[in-house]
């Protein structure tokens, strides 16, 4: 069965409704507006200078300028209609306010503060960011610990760093792994020597016994045997050169200078220390001190203990040797630094009697202030 055609007025008809449809259609531009002169002429000859010559502040000025450089690649046609729009809207402004409008310049003004405002926000963002990044490399950056980083096949003698730099480890990772490729290839080599020299050995017993029977032979490996072994004994020496730096370098000695910079970071680490156990004495709570104090005995030691007992322990993980902690550490036997430290908590002997007579009157007082409060709670009872 034949379909028959439409009809010219139907082909019309359709012809009309594609051209309406096509010009609603989106335009995707394959290169950059700023090529194509029907929108560059205008935007930059006309917009763009016009902006720039309207402009009430340099503040605004600027910004604009880094309004057009921040669209300059768009190519999408929505994209580039709605800036476009909003570019005229503002020029506008611009040009109402040039000619004295009260309310444009107004709102000229206020967007000027914004810009401002934004600037200063954004500067001290960037700050707040810079200040945090070094703040994070100092946190993290590599402090000579005073140990030694002892020679080896991979790296030669560096003082230790804590926490060790990226580099280097990755400069020892990437040469155990070339050291391992190295020995494997070697392995081959050799491998391949051998059996060059079993080939050999056979096609010289195979010509032979072929010369024995009057048939004639070619030779393959004896007659072109150096050319076959020379290129393996080449790279064979070039992974010996190889394995002889790495020797060299398990070798290479301490400088002078190196030695001094380690012995120099040691006794800093050691003077730090010392620095840190006396603020710790005069009661600031150091990290190291606030671990020590969470720290308990093992577990096969902990569930044998007694809970005063435990108690005392938690006690005399302090750093304290007077007081309560000081009469605790004497008790379970520890070894004091001052073993008289605790009788400055008498006083002077000067002022013993007074300090005495003020601890009586103390007790005293509280005495009397225990019976009170008992002759008030029966008084109580009793009403």
């Amino acid at each position: 069965m034949a379909v028959p055609l439409p009809s010219p007025h139907s082909l019309a008809h359709r012809a009309r409704l594609a051209t309406l449809i096509a010009q609603l259609r989106p335009t995707n531009f394959r290169a950059p507006l700023a090529r194509l002169e029907a929108h560059r002429i205008p935007t930059l000859w006309t917009l763009y200078r016009g902006i720039m010559r309207d402009s009430p502040t340099n503040t605004i000025r600027s910004h604009m300028r880094d309004f057009f450089r921040a669209r300059k690649s768009i190519r999408a046609q929505g994209e580039v209609t709605r800036e476009l729009a909003r570019a005229y809207n503002r020029w506008d402004v611009f040009r109402r306010a040039r000619e004295g409008e009260v309310h444009a310049q107004s709102v000229c003004s206020r967007y000027d503060k914004m810009i401002e405002n934004d600037m200063l926000q954004r500067r001290a963002d960037r700050v707040y960011h810079e200040e945090l990044a070094w703040y994070e490399r100092m946190r993290h950056r590599p402090i000579m610990t005073g140990a030694y980083h002892k020679p080896s096949l991979f790296n030669k003698p560096l003082p230790r760093l804590s926490p060790q730099p990226v580099h280097i480890t990755g400069m020892i990772s990437a040469r155990r792994k070339a050291r391992a490729n190295r020995m494997a290839r070697q392995e081959l080599l050799q491998e391949n020597l051998a059996l060059l020299e079993s080939e050999r050995k056979f096609e010289m017993g195979l010509a032979r016994k072929s010369a024995d029977e009057g048939v004639p032979s070619k030779l393959v490996y004896s007659d072109a045997y150096a050319q076959w072994r020379d290129p393996i004994h080449q790279d064979l020496r070039e992974l010996s050169q190889s394995f002889e730096l790495e020797k060299e370098r398990l070798n290479t000695p301490y400088t002078p200078e190196m030695l001094e910079e380690i012995k120099a970071a040691r006794r800093e680490k050691v003077a730090n220390k010392t620095r840190e156990r006396e603020r710790e004495r005069r009661g600031e709570m150091t990290n190291r001190l606030e671990k020590q104090m969470r720290k308990s005995p093992p577990a096969h030691v902990l569930v044998k203990m007694s809970h005063k007992r435990r108690h005392m322990d938690a006690v005399t993980r302090g750093v304290s040797e007077v007081g309560y902690v000081g009469e605790v550490k004497r008790a379970l036997g520890f070894k004091l630094r001052n073993p008289e430290a605790w009788k400055a908590e008498l006083g002077k002997p000067e002022n013993r009697e007074l300090l005495d007579r003020m601890a009586q009157e103390i007790e005293e007082e509280n005495a009397r202030r225990q019976v009170d409060f008992a002759e008030s709670g029966d008084h109580g009872k009793g009403s």
